[in-house]
């Protein structure tokens, strides 16, 4: 039996906050490069400011894809580029507040981009793009396993990489932490020749 990951409602409010402030920037963008003179050529001019929107209108584009397809997929390359995606955004409209002023629409944006950067960075979001499984053995039907006066103990350890790994390894007494489980299917028994110690061993 494996452990389901629900979909948590913060993950489904981010992509609608996504969609929706992607779709407004460039439905908006678009609007003034057609409508407002001089605007596309200063567009298309190589300035500072323009850059700025090529790599805006670049990252948005992208992220109209990347973070539904990536966030419903549980890819973590997906909240890293949410990350950076964020950051970006935050500081280009602290930058249009610094150049023109405006902060009734721009300033509730930069504070809602700051708290969607704290909610992708939380433990618990970073757990929903872990893709590992954990096997659930109702303790009742569990039978440990010894080797002589040795007992097999399991214990859930977060390796480096952040994913969740279950280790084994025997006791003669009971562990600070640790449970005693059953032998793994696929693997042996061996001896360590030096101290006597038993080990799990992949067949």
């Amino acid at each position: 039996m494996l452990e389901r990951k629900e979909f948590p409602i913060g993950i489904l409010l981010f992509i609608i906050f996504i969609i929706v402030i992607d779709v407004t920037y460039l439905f908006y963008l678009t609007y003034y490069l057609i409508f407002f003179d001089g605007d596309l050529t200063a567009f298309l001019s190589f300035s500072i400011v323009s850059v700025v929107r090529w790599i805006s209108v670049l990252l948005t584009t992208l992220s109209l894809i990347i973070i539904p397809y990536g966030f419903i997929k549980r890819k973590n390359w997906a909240r890293v580029y949410a990350l950076v995606f964020l950051s970006w955004s935050a500081f280009v409209v602290i930058g249009f507040i610094i150049m023109i002023g405006e902060k009734i629409i721009r300033f509730p944006l930069f504070i809602m981009y700051v708290l969607f950067i704290m909610y992708l960075l939380m433990s618990s979001v970073k757990r929903y793009f872990n893709k590992s499984s954990i096997s659930i053995i109702p303790a009742e039907i569990m039978k440990e396993y010894t080797y002589g006066d040795y007992t097999l103990y399991s214990k859930l350890v977060r390796l480096k990489n952040a994913k969740m790994q279950i280790i084994y390894f025997f006791s003669k007494r009971k562990p600070k932490s640790g449970i005693p489980t059953a032998m793994p299917v696929g693997f042996d028994v061996g001896v360590n020749m030096r101290s006597g110690l038993p080990y799990l061993k992949k067949r």
